[in-house]
């Protein structure tokens, strides 16, 4: 009898200790085992797609529809560090490229740095939750008549 109680007692004491490493091993682990820095902040700030052009600004003689349909997407990588950058329905301003993308500054107001895009590769942002005013400065030619001049352009848009 005394052998089944020490028996019973070590099966309990076993299934206790296994009990009490399972839900130790059951924590949430956090997505980031940090602080993000500011160029995470940001990047996550600006992420995503963006379309729908208005307000916009652009010198003398320079028709609004040099942006088109514009549609950008900036994407960033599992660390939340921009990635990918994709300009769409914009022949003029950027193309349909494709490159990659940097930030500085605060939440509000940053400079993104475009590579691997063109002619573009500098714009000043202001950011809200559902707006992205890009500001930069570019040449341009009209090629009905042969104009050229350099300017700053301007235009908001929403995110999708």
């Amino acid at each position: 009898m005394a052998k089944k109680l020490k028996l019973k007692s070590a099966f309990i004491m076993l299934f206790a200790l296994i009990g009490i490493l399972g839900m130790g091993s059951c924590k949430k682990e956090p997505l980031h085992s940090g602080q993000l820095n500011p160029e995470q902040l940001v990047a996550g700030r600006i992420y995503g797609t963006w379309t729908n052009p208005r307000d916009i600004v652009t010198p003398e003689n320079v028709p609004a529809e040099v942006f088109g349909a514009m549609r950008l997407v900036f994407t960033t990588d599992e660390a939340g560090n921009p990635s990918k950058f994709m300009a769409q329905d914009c022949p003029i301003v950027f193309g349909n490229a494709t490159g990659t993308w940097g930030v500085s500054g605060s939440e509000d107001n940053a400079k993104v740095t475009l590579k691997g895009v063109e002619p573009v590769d500098n714009l000043d942002v202001k950011i809200t939750s559902t707006s992205l005013t890009l500001s930069f400065y570019m040449g341009w030619e009209n090629t009905d008549t042969k104009e050229t001049g350099k300017g700053n352009f301007r235009v908001t848009l929403t995110r999708q």
